[in-house]
């Protein structure tokens, strides 16, 4: 699915990672974990091509992948849940419904604009819509900020039920659960593998919580 080869960033003078050679087969589900600044959010950027960074990064010849930011944005907020699909997916009245409907988004809700729905609401609109695209890798970055328990529940489904691979960067220890089998921790200017669960990484590195990665 990809490869990346000997992929470095140097950022504000200093050096984030060097040297990074991976390789990402079909299917895996990976989790990037790592203290503030080590360069996970950076080295999504590298892979999308929004920033340049040295080595070379490849993508297999069938992958079609999506990425889900931090920040969401719609071009066109004014326009309800409803147009939203039939403009952009261009599909009928009763497919956009289904649609929306599978991430909860149901009733009345379709007629509320997007730009008066709450981030974790945009979060999981902007999923729906990217799930639709016949994706087999899906890209997100720190994807349950400021989300509800109810929307981090239908998330972590949708992504459960996905069946392409999955890149993630995430502190949440309990959406991670379940949901990832490999991690690529970020620090000391490298990217460290290790073939393993999020419980499995945590005891591994004497840890209760994620979060203690940010402190190190």
């Amino acid at each position: 699915v990809l490869s990346v080869k000997g992929l470095g960033k140097a950022y504000d003078g200093r050096t984030l990672f060097s040297d990074v050679e991976r390789q990402v087969a079909g299917g895996e589900r990976i989790a990037l974990l790592g203290d503030n600044g080590t360069g996970k959010s950076t080295f999504l950027k590298i892979l999308l091509g929004e920033e340049a960074g040295a080595g070379r990064i490849k993508f297999g010849p069938t992958v079609k992948w999506a990425y889900l930011p931090q920040i969401i944005h719609f071009a066109h907020p004014e326009r309800t849940l409803l147009d939203t699909m039939l403009y952009e997916k261009n599909c009928s009245v009763q497919t956009a419904r289904d649609r929306l409907g599978a991430y909860l988004f149901e009733g009345e809700d379709v007629f509320k604009t997007v730009g008066s729905l709450s981030g974790g609401e945009q979060s999981r609109l902007r999923l729906c819509m990217l799930m639709d695209e016949k994706i087999n890798l899906l890209i997100l970055d720190e994807p349950t900020n400021h989300l509800d328990m109810k929307t981090k529940d239908i998330l972590k489904q949708a992504l459960m039920d996905f069946d392409g691979t999955l890149i993630v960067v995430s502190h949440d220890r309990d959406f991670l659960d379940g949901l990832v089998t490999k991690v690529y921790e970020f620090g000391n200017k490298k990217v460290t593998e290790h073939l393993c669960g999020i419980y499995e990484f945590l005891e591994k590195k004497k840890m209760d919580s994620l979060q203690e990665l940010e402190k190190k």
